[in-house]
């Protein structure tokens, strides 16, 4: 697969136009489908997994015999507990698989789960860095919040809706901007073999140079993922609308429910990852046997053109 795009300039680039990014989010979607079914077959019984416990443990009456209370919370735990290896080993994977095929030099998915696991003591410090830099902040606002309203003699209750308001959204949109920020973190240690705190400082300076850019290209890919997802689910809505019409409550039409949904989301994944990728690449092109940008965060100066061309 080979696209068509941007090149640097004087050792700058820039992002490829908004209809140009979707065609090359859409054909790496399906090129990467036919390259990964294997690991998309795992992410499909992951979420079917997690799909069915929710589903078939809704109330204290389900097979399963636990209260929502205590559903919420295991449910919670258990996704906590697959998440780190779902993401070493399906998620990241993605991002050297769909590199390799930009490139025109597809590789197994086997190989890729190799390059990640070599990168995973940066990998693992990036993102327990990110974690701190995503929650800390907004922990500790939370915290003083709480000990203000603790200090208070009285507590009337506009006032608490107030400081929850007043402490929820600044707390939304610092996690919104700063995690835009992050975007590229993992792809430059993972792809370009940079240090933790480098691809930290890198990923803030890239999306700095292109927040608008970035912004509205991520904003309009995700935005028709989920009119894709809403419109896929369609069948399984349908179904649940059915039987709560019909007053039945039978867990075969929850399992369906579950299957389909399961299916919908393994589909669309490999188009999400792409929709990171395909930016990543026109931002920060890479050149054989070095990595795409200098010990500043600034792409390196190339002799040549960029081999990623976006069409």
């Amino acid at each position: 697969m080979v696209l068509e795009g941007t090149t640097p300039t004087a050792g700058r680039t820039s992002l490829p136009p908004i209809d140009t990014y979707l065609r090359a989010v859409i054909a790496l979607g399906f090129a990467s489908l036919r390259r990964a079914i294997p690991a998309l077959g795992f992410f499909y019984f992951y979420r079917l997994g997690m799909g069915l416990y929710l589903a078939l443990s809704t109330d204290s009456s389900s097979p399963l015999g636990i209260y929502d209370e205590r559903t919420i919370v295991l449910t919670m735990a258990m996704q906590i507990v697959a998440y780190l290896p779902m993401l070493v080993l399906i998620t990241t994977p993605f991002l050297p698989l769909q590199d390799s095929i930009l490139r025109g030099e597809p590789r197994s998915f086997g190989t890729c789960v190799r390059q990640v696991l070599e990168r995973l003591v940066p990998f693992v410090t990036s993102a327990i860095t990110q974690a701190i830099l995503l929650i800390g902040p907004p922990a500790l606002f939370f915290t003083g919040a709480a000990l203000l309203l603790g200090a208070l003699p009285s507590k009337p209750e506009e006032l608490v809706r107030l400081l929850v308001l007043a402490s929820l959204a600044p707390s939304f949109l610092y996690v919104v901007v700063v995690g835009l920020f992050l975007l590229f973190a993992i792809p430059l240690i993972v792809l370009d073999g940079r240090g933790p705190l480098a691809a930290i400082r890198q990923s803030f300076g890239i999306v700095g140079r292109h927040f608008g850019g970035v912004l509205a290209r991520l904003f309009i890919a995700f935005l028709l993922l989920v009119i894709a997802s809403v419109a896929g689910s369609l069948p399984g809505t349908i179904l649940e609308a059915a039987t709560a019409a019909a007053g039945v409550d039978h867990p075969a039409f929850k399992i369906a429910g579950a299957i389909w949904g399961a299916a919908v989301s393994a589909f669309l994944f490999p188009f999400t990852v792409a929709a990171l990728m395909v930016l990543y690449r026109a931002a920060v092109p890479a050149r054989a046997g070095a990595a795409g940008l200098d010990a500043s965060g600034e792409p390196e100066a190339r002799p040549a053109a960029s081999p990623y061309r976006f069409e």
